[in-house]
């Protein structure tokens, strides 16, 4: 792939940059040339290397991939979360520095795990995220106390690493002297820590680049916000570039999300049908029976070759668990499991080695780059590793308990100071559930995928049927007084960013589904009538609609 002027332009820009990217206007490609770039300086020594950030583990893996082909070093990079940057490469190594040594290897746990009269003391970080310049010496002091006796909690890892940036002169001195850039991506779901560490770091002397779509921003439940994306636009220090040209998505998709999000947005040309509402006599299990009888001859019109490439989206997991027990075609329900969530180090280590046992496409190199470098460890722990690496691909699915003892011999090695704490039993919890066992294996030809919205962010699929366009569901509103004539809507913009990251996953054709029933947060079925968002802007002249009978 060849890139556009304004992708040149970004990739070559020497300074702190923000790219503001539309879904499909190629920022991946752009933000791994950049980084490739920024590897192959003269002025990057062989211990140095850039930072960047992803928001999930996965995204961060997909980025690492694409930038590092055809051989390229990554020296002394980091790929991965915010949270994993400030827990790996500044509290591990430089906590003690302030707070002092604990008595043991820090154990990693949240504010649920500390005893209940303790926990009280911290319930502050849970809340909305202060400035960090209102965060009260007192309360440091918690945090330092916990530490001291072995203790991290996993909620306050942003908040340390701020700290420790900020006042820790060793942490300082390292940080500059390892990393010339910092990347972040999926800007739009910063927070006020994470904000203030990119700011931190640039202060020290890096480069710094952010990427994002402010109408992707849909994390506000999580303290996340679009305008420290905004703070960047407006700072004279940046030079701001856009991506706006979708390449990925279909031309009515492309006129359909950019007017439903602007009336008076230009169309373009077409007379193809690519967004269709489709309203559903019944209520989800008819929604799944339609989907069901029409998929073949819906792929089919498309040109679609394999379900892997349509999707199912959901703006809950109420109806993800309907359609998930409804629907015949074969399919993969996707979600995240325990063992994902869990910020512990380990936990993400069994994730992917979990990964790779079912992939026979991954490799175990790609895993170990994450943590070591291969090349200086020493005889006895290459021989180890690649003992285990053999051993892992010949366990059966029947014994796949038998992964428990490996994995955690490789963690030893790995990751020698993380203690397990509950990592083991996360574990063999996805080993006693095969559902969330499935959710590891790669995803088959032959199947749908199902998830909801959010867990939708950053992909694509040739097909998406996007549910829950009704009334109550999407956009959320609540009534006040049994005053139904003046509804509020409390997550109006988020709620129109979620349903806008719907539509834009679809790259041929996007079916907008409502049923005439739904089924409420109690289980009960209530009438359902359209969402109030497909009376925006004129969408309705910009779609086909058609009524499915039962």
């Amino acid at each position: 792939m060849e890139p556009t002027e304004v992708q040149r332009h970004i990739i070559d820009n020497p300074g702190n940059t923000v790219v503001l990217a539309s879904p499909g206007s190629g920022k991946t490609f752009v933000l791994s040339r950049k980084i490739r770039n920024a590897l192959s300086r003269d002025d990057i020594q062989s211990y140095q290397g850039v930072i960047a950030i992803s928001y999930t583990r996965k995204a961060s893996a997909h980025l690492k991939t694409r930038t590092l082909g055809e051989g390229l070093y990554e020296k002394n990079s980091f790929f991965g979360t915010i949270d994993n940057f400030c827990l790996t490469q500044i509290i591990i190594p430089f906590g003690s520095y302030l707070f002092g040594n604990p008595p043991k290897e820090l154990d990693i746990i949240n504010i649920n795990d500390l005893p209940k009269n303790q926990q009280s003391l911290f319930e502050w970080i849970r809340e909305i995220h202060p400035d960090f310049n209102n965060v009260q010496s007192s309360q440091i002091d918690d945090i330092s106390n916990l530490f001291q006796l072995g203790y991290l909690l996993i909620e306050s890892l942003e908040l340390i690493g701020l700290y420790l940036i900020r006042n820790c002169v060793a942490c300082q001195k390292y940080l500059k002297a390892r990393f010339k850039y910092v990347f972040i991506d999926e800007y739009q779901d910063a927070d006020t820590y994470t904000h203030d560490i990119f700011i931190s770091l640039i202060s020290l002397g890096m480069k710094g680049i952010v990427v994002g779509d402010v109408n992707q921003s849909i994390y506000g439940f999580a303290h996340k916000h679009s305008r420290f994306l905004t703070e960047l636009e407006s700072n004279p220090n940046f030079t701001t570039f856009k991506l706006a040209q979708n390449f990925r998505c279909s031309v009515p998709i492309v006129n359909y999300s950019n007017r439903l999000l602007d009336s008076n947005s230009s169309l373009l040309e077409t007379d193809e049908d690519g967004v269709i509402l489709a309203r559903i006599e019944g209520d989800e299990t008819d929604t799944a029976a339609y989907i069901d009888n029409h998929i073949s001859e819906i792929c089919s019109s498309l040109k679609i070759e394999n379900l892997s490439d349509v999707a199912i989206l959901v703006k809950n997991g109420r109806t993800q668990k309907i359609i998930n027990t409804s629907l015949s075609t074969k399919h993969r329900l996707v979600e995240t499991t325990t063992l994902d969530m869990d910020l512990n180090p380990r936990s993400h280590l069994y994730a992917q080695l979990l990964s790779y046992y079912f992939d026979n496409k991954a490799t175990f190199f790609s895993i170990l780059d994450e943590y070591v470098d291969y090349e200086n460890l020493n005889n006895s722990f290459k021989k180890k590793l690649n003992s285990l690496k053999n051993l892992i691909r010949s366990i059966e699915i029947e014994h796949i308990n038998k992964l428990t003892t490996l994995f955690q011999q490789i963690a030893n090695i790995l990751l020698p100071k993380i203690p397990e704490r509950e990592s083991l039993d996360k574990l063999n919890e996805v080993f006693c559930n095969p559902q969330m066992l499935n959710s590891y294996l790669p995803v088959k030809k032959d199947e749908i995928q199902l998830m909801t919205l959010h867990k939708s962010k950053g992909l694509e699929f040739d097909l998406v049927f996007h549910l829950n366009m009704s009334d109550w569901e999407l956009p959320y509103k609540k009534i006040n007084n049994n005053d139904f004539n003046n509804p509020e809507y409390p997550t109006w913009e988020q709620d129109l960013n979620l349903h806008y990251v719907g539509i834009t996953r679809a790259k041929k054709a996007c079916i907008l589904v409502r049923g005439t029933l739904r089924t409420n947060s109690y289980d009960q079925l209530k009438k359902a009538n359209d969402s109030e968002f497909l009376s925006l802007n004129n969408l309705d002249l910009l779609r086909k609609e058609i009524n499915i009978p039962k």
